[in-house]
């Protein structure tokens, strides 16, 4: 019988795709997704590998909004002007 994990609805809540997750975890797309719906038994193993994915993910996307705020507190109040990058 599959259900909806919590993984699987933080997930989809915070638009976390399962490449994501797969490429911070070494597991398939596949094998996550079907974890999340229920159909591979839950190890402790496995509930171990996943939060550390979704921790690394997260991290991720807080270094990229750290990068984004740097880049953008340079060009604020300059936003309109011509850019230098091509």
């Amino acid at each position: 019988m599959e259900h909806e994990t919590n993984l699987r609805a933080f997930r989809l809540r915070h638009g976390l795709h399962l490449t994501e997750l797969s490429e911070v975890s070494w597991l398939s797309d596949q094998y996550i997704s079907r974890a999340e719906l229920g159909q591979i038994v839950p190890t402790p193993r496995l509930e171990i590998q996943l939060a550390d994915a979704v921790e690394l993910a997260i991290l991720r996307r807080a270094a990229v909004i750290r990068d984004m705020n740097r880049d953008f507190r340079r060009c604020r109040g300059h936003l309109l002007e011509v850019s230098g990058v091509e």
